[in-house]
């Protein structure tokens, strides 16, 4: 596989696994992940170890939790070395509890997050094919919030 051949899998799941998430659609969640020995460190502050952990937290949420906003990717980059990537980025989220409350822990408005993907070109099982094995996700400073040293913030830094 070329590198631009690598680069367009790797951004296919990581569109798959961000469109998963507006409907909890587990089988598409589950098509880009390594299986048992992937490892997410969760908006929510928990770590869940393996796929199937994984499904079972989205079989809690499903039904209980609604994302209805995910905005486009904020400064996405994307690095590949052989058989190992990762992607960074930000976006804008706006996360609910059924019937519109705000979810514990979580800003009622949109709030932006960070995130880091990490792939590796085995599906978990030995073949040679491009997986996410590590997914982290945590919300952003403030959009005001001066970042040291530096003084700027993310409103005066833009997009």
């Amino acid at each position: 596989m070329s590198v631009e051949a690598d680069r367009e899998e790797i951004l296919r799941l990581h569109r798959c696994w961000w469109e998963s998430n507006f409907t909890f659609d587990i089988p598409k969640m589950r098509s880009v992940f390594a299986g048992e020995r992937y490892l997410q460190y969760n908006l929510n502050g928990h770590p869940y170890c393996g796929l199937e952990e994984k499904t079972r937290l989205w079989q809690a949420l499903k039904g209980n939790v609604a994302i209805p906003e995910i905005s486009e990717p904020i400064r996405l980059r994307l690095e590949i070395g052989g058989d190992m990537a990762w992607l960074a980025c930000e976006n804008i989220v706006r996360i609910e509890a059924k019937g519109g409350q705000a979810v514990a822990g979580l800003p009622a408005t949109p709030f932006r997050i960070r995130s880091t993907e990490i792939y590796q070109r085995d599906d978990g099982l030995g073949n040679r094919a491009w997986r996410m094995w590590h997914f982290h996700c945590s919300p952003t400073a403030a959009e005001n919030e001066p970042r040291l040293p530096f003084g700027d913030t993310f409103a005066t830094r833009g997009k």
